[in-house]
């Protein structure tokens, strides 16, 4: 690791793996003990794999990332091992009752498929999440129903990409909780195209097959942790990293991400105008509009990345 890693960014980049780590997916929580030691251990795996330090969001992107999945590895393998599918299930999470045995749901027959009688218990726990999400957006009674069902189906059907069902993407249990709110996303929006009630909707195919398979734009079921409405900062950064420039990135990580100093507090600090073409001389004022114009162009940038 180069040595131009400064010790207050691996302070910020190892609290946010431990809040990450504790956390890693709504309803998933483990000891404080527990997240400390895979925080210390993904940064750790992370700066034994980049020969040099880019920039702090670069390194906090890979770290958060191995700290998730280390987590949900953890607590699937304690879950196996006890055989209790609850352990390390967050106790103030109350979107449903109990979680069910992910390993039995994964389980597939060559000739049968997906028959193991854990599939019985799913529809009564998912319906009433997917149900109050369709009635946001407009989808009632027979509809709502038909589409329900349909969901269900895409969660064990073979995507034409990687002939990999959905299903078997979760790690834990709770992933599958928002994996099954993005396929009803996607067939609310098949089914309203159906019904002529979306038209000339940008970045959307004709149909749930061209929202899922299309390689142009491919929205894929392949990331469980990866929620749409609420996007981590590590799959924000896979999808974007070519779209912004170091410095851009840093601007992004220091204001929102680490949140360790204001444009006003950003402006007073040499070194960062410096790396930021921002002359010495400049006035205050002039600093701070064209901090705030990279600001939003990073922004623009971001934005453009995700709905294209």
């Amino acid at each position: 690791m180069s040595p131009a890693v400064h010790p207050k960014q691996l302070e910020r980049c190892w609290q946010a793996c431990w809040s990450r780590a504790r956390r890693p997916v709504e309803g998933v929580l483990i000891t404080e003990e527990e997240a400390s030691r895979i925080a210390e251990q993904a940064i750790r795996n992370v700066s034994l794999d980049m020969s040099s330090f880019t920039n702090e969001a670069d390194f906090t992107a890979r770290a958060l990332e191995e700290a998730g999945q280390a987590t949900r590895e953890l607590v699937a393998q304690k879950r196996r091992k006890d055989a209790d599918p609850q352990l390390h299930h967050d106790p103030e999470d109350r979107r449903y009752d109990r979680n069910l045995d992910l390993d039995r749901l994964q389980r597939c027959d060559e000739a049968r498929g997906f028959q193991d009688r854990e599939w019985n218990h799913l529809p009564s726990l998912l319906k009433p999440l997917a149900l109050r999400t369709l009635q946001r957006k407009g989808i009632s009674g027979h509809d709502a129903e038909e589409v329900f069902n349909d969901s269900l189906m895409e969660l064990a059907r073979e995507r034409k990409g990687d002939q990999r069902a959905p299903i078997l993407d979760p790690t834990v249990f709770e992933e599958l909780i928002p994996l099954h709110m993005r396929i009803v996303g996607f067939r609310a929006i098949d089914w309203q195209r159906k019904r002529g009630t979306l038209k000339n909707r940008p970045n959307e195919g004709a149909s749930i097959d061209a929202l899922t398979e299309d390689e142009d734009r491919p929205v894929q079921f392949r990331d469980p942790s990866a929620d749409p409405d609420n996007p981590t900062f590590e799959n924000i950064y896979a999808e974007c990293r070519e779209a912004l420039s170091p410095t851009e990135w840093e601007l992004i990580y220091t204001v929102y991400v680490a949140q360790t100093a204001t444009i006003q507090e950003l402006i007073g600090d040499a070194s960062f105008c410096a790396r930021h073409g921002l002359k010495s001389k400049a006035s205050a004022s002039t600093k701070r509009r064209v901090l705030n114009e990279q600001l939003q162009a990073a922004l623009e940038k971001i934005r453009k990345t995700l709905i294209n």
